[in-house]
């Protein structure tokens, strides 16, 4: 039974280990996380009595948030809202089965704050690869469930390549926006 406890042990500490990857403090991303060994802190006494990490503190060193920083082009503006604090937590992106009529819209909390709709390469917003006026009309391909702000993959429909980029969730609207005023 000892046996299969810590084997068993070993294998969450493993998978916690994997889903850790980008979350340690103080690292860069895709650095493997550190574990830190400190007395008086786990379950286990050695017979020199220092302590070993019990899974909780393991879990308390390595799942810390960050936010993490991405480079930029300088042309790529602020978001006027929260973006995810660690796109290494951001979820697969998905097959749209939602609503088929879409729309940009440059408008939040009521002011059109982007005339132009920006497109991005992906939810890390390296470069934009696209733009479109507010009230273009846009087919939704993919969408990707994340911890603080959801985006959508989409085709501007009409326009000549390049037509196909990532943007925040805020600026699509499934009804068509009022004209920019």
């Amino acid at each position: 039974m000892k046996r299969f406890t810590t084997l068993a042990a070993l294998l969450l500490l493993t998978v916690v280990l994997l889903m850790a990857c980008n979350l340690t403090p103080g690292k860069e991303p895709g650095a493997p996380p550190v574990l830190e060994r400190e007395k008086g802190t786990g379950n286990e006494t050695k017979e020199n009595g220092e302590s070993e990490p019990g899974v909780a503190q393991i879990l308390s060193n390595t799942l810390e948030t960050q936010t993490v920083s991405i480079e930029r082009d300088p042309d790529v503006p602020r978001l006027p809202f929260p973006d995810n604090p660690d796109p290494a937590q951001c979820g697969i992106p998905s097959p749209w089965t939602g609503k088929n009529s879409a729309w940009l819209t440059g408008i939040y909390e009521g002011e059109l704050i982007q005339p132009m709709v920006f497109l991005y390469d992906s939810h890390l917003r390296r470069k934009i690869v696209a733009r479109a006026p507010h009230g273009a009309e846009v087919q939704i391909l993919l969408a990707q469930s994340n911890p603080q702000l959801n985006y959508y993959m989409v085709k501007i429909i009409g326009a000549e390549p390049p037509n196909e980029g990532w943007l925040p969730a805020p600026f699509v609207s499934f009804q068509k926006p009022p004209p920019a005023s």
